[in-house]
């Protein structure tokens, strides 16, 4: 019934035009923006259009690149409203006609492509925010990294101009160091000195005992290429084998220049602190990726367009999700973590945090505030690795131990 049509928004004026008013205007090149060079000249069925091209042109048309006009078939409209008015008024007169007429061509037909078009672009943003839940969910339960061997590892955030952002942590994602490696034209020599020496530093940390070489971890953005090859340089050069793992650098330097941020890191710069994201998302993309905004997780279908206060809530209930599916280790989880779990309050997990080390769960129950009800809600949750009691460490709640033991005995498990 609706056909859409979009054309590119042709513009002469520059940045520096004004417009009749005197404001200046959003200026284009001839022949409008290349962004939107695929939907100049696009013709199709609206009930034909894929969800990222209903947000693409939304885009478009809101950032005044596109326009959009739609085709109706203005005959066929009339008369589906002819027949509703007939079986209620049997016999028409023809004043009915010419009224349904200007009804239609006046007031009607822009009332009924701005309701379509919106249903579209309604039902495009339900399914787009489908899209950033399952994405979410597979980055938020991705398997921590192996650093069996590893005490240490190299962390590299891309840059051309302002240098390659690096960060020693540890295999617990403590700081170690902060440095920075300029590369570019003739700094190219003492850069990859620079890498050698950052290199053989993570190599003393680790020791000998780890045959895959030294954990390098490289942020996946601008400049990657060039610090990959760089890094394989130094590596070659020093003799040291090197194993680079790439992982997506969205949203790390939003997180740097939050307040948790700058609360964990007061005397360095936000541009430093983005390679600590990176790499402790390396080692556990569930502690890091939860403390991300979510319009920055790169993880959606046009998701700066989506309601930040739905991603919020969606990246709420997944984490929360998620965490209840793989549990927390109590004891070296942040406090922005332990708050995921069911039942556990902002307050509550407060004064988890001052009573680590805990040694089982059942210690839980001596916090002020952590009643038997909350622990019922919330104990299958908990981790405790290394404590007292081994089935700590596992999803079983302390309500079935007994029966645990039980089929442990019975089956000769150990």
């Amino acid at each position: 019934l609706c056909k859409i049509q979009v054309k590119g928004v042709n513009a002469t004026k520059t940045k520096n035009d004004t417009g009749k008013n005197g404001r200046k205007t959003a200026g284009k090149e001839n022949g409008g923006s290349k962004t939107y060079e695929i939907y100049n000249d696009y013709n199709n069925k609206l009930n034909y259009l894929k969800d990222h091209q209903i947000l693409a042109i939304r885009r478009g048309c809101d950032q005044k690149m596109l326009k959009i006009t739609f085709e109706l078939d203005n005959n066929r409209f009339e008369r589906i409203i002819n027949s509703v008015l007939s079986k209620q008024q049997h016999v028409m007169h023809p004043l009915y006609h010419d009224a349904i007429s200007d009804a239609w061509s006046r007031l009607l037909r822009k009332r009924c492509t701005s309701r379509l078009w919106k249903e579209s672009c309604k039902r495009a943003e339900e399914r787009a925010v489908d899209v950033f839940c399952n994405n979410l969910r597979k980055a938020l339960l991705a398997p921590p990294a192996d650093m069996t061997n590893r005490k240490a590892m190299l962390v590299m955030d891309p840059g051309f101009q302002s240098g390659i952002k690096c960060a020693i942590l540890s295999d617990e994602g403590l700081v170690i160091s902060l440095d920075t490696v300029k590369f570019m034209n003739s700094a190219k020599d003492n850069g990859k000195q620079h890498v050698i020496s950052l290199l053989t530093k993570v190599k003393c940390f680790s020791g000998n005992n780890d045959d895959r070489g030294v954990c390098v971890v490289l942020g996946n953005g601008h400049g990657t290429r060039e610090a990959r090859e760089l890094l394989l340089g130094a590596g070659s050069e020093a003799d040291i084998n090197v194993e680079v793992n790439l992982v997506s650098e969205a949203g790390a330097s939003v997180w740097s220049v939050t307040e948790m941020a700058s609360q964990e890191f007061p005397d360095q710069s936000p541009t430093a602190v983005a390679a600590v994201s990176i790499g402790r998302r390396f080692l556990n993309p569930l502690n890091e990726l939860v403390k991300i905004p979510s319009k920055s997780l790169g993880l959606g279908m046009y998701q700066h367009d989506l309601s930040e206060k739905v991603l919020d809530e969606k990246l709420r209930l997944t984490s929360i999700d998620a965490v209840a599916e793989v549990g927390v280790d109590v004891n070296s989880c942040s406090l922005h973590i332990l708050q995921k779990v069911p039942s556990l309050t902002p307050a509550l997990c407060g004064k988890i945090m001052k009573s680590r080390p805990i040694l089982c769960r059942r210690e839980l129950m001596s916090i002020s505030g952590f009643g038997p009800k909350t622990f019922e809600n919330c104990a299958a949750f908990i981790r405790i690795s290394g404590g007292k009691e081994p089935l700590d460490e596992t999803l079983v709640h302390p309500e079935s131990y007994s029966l645990a033991r039980w089929l442990l005995k019975e089956l000769n498990w150990k």
